[in-house]
């Protein structure tokens, strides 16, 4: 079977993590907490109304992205009113993340995937999504499909889960990381996605129990060259051999400075937080002719993800 060719006109175009990103959408500064249940805009953050932080480090994200001539387009922020209509009265009990639109969704060529995560409480955010994933929808070379759809609570056995910040695209190649302690991408979700997929050279690698998620072990900022945790990602895939090779620590894997967005391949932002130091890894990378810009974003990195987690990458320059 011949890989499908993608078509850069369409409303959606992604074939790896570094082309030009021409079209993204960033998070919702908005969640409840599954285990207690408050809303994130009553709670705080180093004294400040947390989500007045969560907003301000979007907006300087948007901003960014906005002068490197990227579209950004805004999720449908949620209400509790809104998800009991679609899940009924027990939906806004198991919480809601809107922060990280990346893990829920991955686009592959001209199709748009849609995943149940692994995490009940996070089974909801994809909702905020459906506006922008109708609209693009409209293009007849868009396939919109998913993974098999299960409960909002519990995971059935033998399920397929997948979680797309455990995916990494390298246009012909997919690199997937494997949990094996019920959180993240599980062995029938790399199934599915093997199988879906078999026109690509999809590739697992196990992640050690307590391990986030792949893109914050393992970071490919244009062919050739990549970031690694070797105490997360043991073993590199072995096209990746004679790579050029950039270590990362543990302190900075658990820091999320390698959760990076590529702009293009000579330009990234990176997200750091108060208790960590982008220092080492933004020299890494501009010795090697990368630019970076590097982002105050302490309270997404205090709630799990960075800039690489959220945002939803479009639509992206094809390799010609």
């Amino acid at each position: 079977m011949c890989m499908k060719k993608a078509d850069p006109k369409a409303s959606v175009c992604i074939t790896n993590g570094y082309g030009k990103l021409g079209q993204c959408a960033i998070g919702a500064a908005n969640g409840i907490g599954r285990n207690n249940g408050i809303p994130w805009s009553e709670m705080t953050f180093n004294s400040e109304p947390l989500t007045d932080v969560l907003r301000r480090e979007n907006d300087a994200l948007a901003d960014i992205l906005k002068r490197f001539g990227t579209e950004v387009l805004e999720v449908e922020t949620l209400t509790p009113e809104r998800i009991e209509e679609a899940y009924g009265p027990a939906g806004p009990k198991e919480g809601l993340n809107q922060l990280f639109p990346r893990d829920n969704i991955a686009i592959v060529a001209n199709d748009l995937i849609e995943f149940v995560l692994n995490t009940p409480g996070r089974r909801i955010d994809v909702l905020g999504l459906y506006g922008i994933l109708r609209e693009k929808y409209r293009d007849d070379a868009i396939c919109w499909y998913s993974t098999p759809q299960c409960p909002l609570s519990g995971n059935p056995e033998g399920y397929p889960f997948f979680d797309a910040r455990d995916l990494i695209q390298l246009d012909d190649r997919m690199v997937i990381g494997l949990h094996s302690d019920g959180v993240g991408t599980d062995n029938e979700g790399f199934r599915w996605m093997r199988n879906t997929f078999a026109f690509h050279d999809v590739r697992a690698v196990t992640l050690p129990e307590g391990a986030g998620f792949l893109g914050q072990a393992l970071y490919v900022p244009r062919p050739g060259l990549v970031l690694v945790c070797r105490e997360v990602v043991k073993e590199l895939p072995s096209f990746m051999k004679d790579w050029d090779v950039i270590e990362v620590t543990k302190e900075e894997s658990d820091s999320l400075l390698t959760d990076i967005l590529s702009l293009d391949e000579r330009t990234v932002v990176i997200g750091y937080s108060d208790l960590s130091d982008p220092s080492r890894i933004v020299s890494e990378l501009s010795e090697r002719g990368i630019d970076v810009i590097a982002l105050d974003f302490s309270a997404h990195i205090e709630l799990g993800g960075s800039v690489g987690s959220s945002v939803l990458p479009l639509k992206r320059a094809v390799p010609q």
